[in-house]
């Protein structure tokens, strides 16, 4: 799935598929495409998952789901992400057992 035709599916229950990762926001499922989909209230994948070629459905939507990054009176900047994120509410997780890719 592109970017193009991931957006078209905001709103609605989708299927899918991409490489398992750990980002500082949380666990994320990296499309073919390079877009990553956060996975809703799951900060991070399990060492058996992390890396494999995963399925995972779930309502995909575009939220602030990583903090903004704060400037401090120091003018030290914490880490953080502007504008809205990609997450799977809910989402249903397999391992695609067809493939593997570490």
């Amino acid at each position: 799935m592109t970017q193009g035709n991931i957006e078209s599916k905001i709103g609605q229950q989708v299927r899918l598929e991409g490489v398992a990762r750990d980002a500082k926001g949380g666990a994320v499922l990296i499309l073919d495409d390079g877009t990553p989909v956060y996975m809703e209230n799951l900060d991070y994948w399990d060492e058996n998952t992390q890396g494999q070629i995963v399925i995972a459905s779930g309502t995909l939507v575009r939220v602030k789901y990583i903090p903004d990054p704060v400037v401090d009176e120091n003018g030290a900047i914490s880490q953080g992400a502007e504008g809205l994120q990609l997450v799977l509410r809910q989402p249903e997780i397999e391992i695609n057992r067809n493939e593997r890719n570490e």
